[in-house]
Formats: C-alpha cells, sequence, structure tokens
C-alpha cells in the first residue's frame, strides 16, 4: 500500500514539473517573440537612418568652371567691391540676374552718378535722403547711419510691401511676383525705378542704361 502511494505521488510529481516546465517554455517563447519586433520596429529603421549617403563625384568640368567662377568673383571684387557684393547677396536671395543688375543699376544713380563704384553711406547734399537707394529720413528713418550689409538686409525686408503698395506707378495691377520674373534689365530697373525709388523720370532712361551695364559687367556663364 506504502509503495503504492509512493508512486502515485512520484507520477504526480512528474506531472507538476512537465507543466512548470511548459510554462516556463511558453512564457520565453513570448519574451523572445517580442524582443524581435522590438528589433524589427526601432533598430532597422535607426540602421537606415544611418547608411552614409552617396559620394557625389564633381567631374573635371564642374571643378574648372567653379574655379573661373572664384576667380571672376575675386576680379570684381577688386574692381568694384561694393557692388560686387550687392550683386552676390541679391542673387543668394534668390534674384535672377536681370532683377539683381535693375537694382543695382538704381544704386548706381544713387550713390555713384552711373558708376559701378557703389559708395553706400553717402548723403544727398540736404542731409535727407541716404544710402544705397538714398531713403528719405522723413519715412525711412531707421535705414539712415545702417552699414552696407545693414542696407541690404533693410532692402530685402521691406522690398515686397514696397512693390505691392506702389506697383501701380509702374503698372496697373503690378505686384511684386510680376517684378521677380522679370527678364529685361532695363524694364525691371524702371519698374524699381517707379515702384521702389519712386523718382522722378528725368532720370528713368540712365537708371535702365546703368541696369544695362550692370548686366554686362556681370555676365557669367554660371547662372
Amino acid at each position: 500500500m506504502i509503495k503504492r502511494h509512493f508512486e502515485l505521488f512520484v507520477k504526480l510529481f512528474l506531472i507538476i514539473i512537465l507543466v512548470l516546465l511548459c510554462l516556463i517554455i511558453s512564457k520565453c517563447s513570448e519574451e523572445i517573440a517580442s524582443a524581435e519586433i522590438y528589433v524589427g520596429n526601432t533598430l532597422a529603421p535607426v540602421a537606415i537612418l544611418i547608411q552614409p549617403e552617396p559620394y557625389q563625384y564633381i567631374t573635371a568640368q564642374e571643378e574648372e568652371q567653379e574655379e573661373d567662377y572664384s576667380a571672376k568673383i575675386k576680379q570684381w571684387e577688386e574692381e568694384y567691391y561694393y557692388a560686387t557684393k550687392a550683386w552676390e547677396y541679391l542673387r543668394q536671395e534668390g534674384f535672377n540676374q536681370e532683377v539683381t543688375c535693375a537694382i543695382i543699376g538704381n544704386m548706381m544713380i544713387e550713390t555713384s552718378g552711373g558708376d559701378l563704384a557703389l559708395n553706400p553711406t553717402i548723403y544727398s547734399p540736404s542731409g535727407n535722403y541716404y544710402g544705397l537707394c538714398q531713403w528719405s529720413k522723413e519715412f525711412y528713418p531707421e535705414a539712415h547711419g545702417l552699414s552696407f550689409e545693414q542696407q541690404l538686409d533693410f532692402l530685402i525686408n521691406n522690398i515686397e510691401l514696397e512693390i505691392n503698395t506702389f506697383g501701380n506707378c509702374y503698372r496697373e495691377g503690378f505686384k511684386y511676383e510680376d517684378f521677380l520674373n522679370m527678364t529685361d534689365p532695363a524694364e525691371a530697373a524702371l519698374a524699381f525705378a517707379k515702384a521702389y525709388e519712386r523718382c522722378g523720370p528725368a532720370s528713368y532712361e540712365m537708371r535702365q542704361e546703368a541696369a544695362v551695364k550692370a548686366y554686362e559687367y556681370f555676365n557669367l556663364h554660371k547662372t
């Protein structure tokens, strides 16, 4: 009788052990699956993100063009420093070459009598107008005394509002976007003179000629 009870106890014990082992194996399987999902959802995208970008090869022709461009800029800066810096600044701001030279052409009349040797800190004889665009002390007092770089920033910050406000002085319904899309430096110079400078008509032709002069000077194969 005792022997039989002992055998039953051993069998029961073995069954309990097997059940526990099954539970442990099931739990481990769930944890492994969870870890695989985590790796798949988090680590794999990270690995993709840090893949290096393909190397951009520069051809010999492109390298030569870059060298020519740098040499040209250096030459321009030595000849007409402020005009060149204004050209670079406006181009970097997204203006096309025609519109850029139209603006510079107006600056040439305002500060240097039509020459590319701009004088950014010049005052009018009366002292009421200052700088690259001869801003009025009455209407634009904040522009007076600004450095060359600050004047360019000031121009960029208010040109859209000015042309949108006074575009009708050039042509009915004329807006800033229309100005940006102009492709004739002489006509763009006239638009800038009427809508931004709002100067007298006596200098219109001179401003157009100056813009064409600037356009011919800043003539690059690289746009």
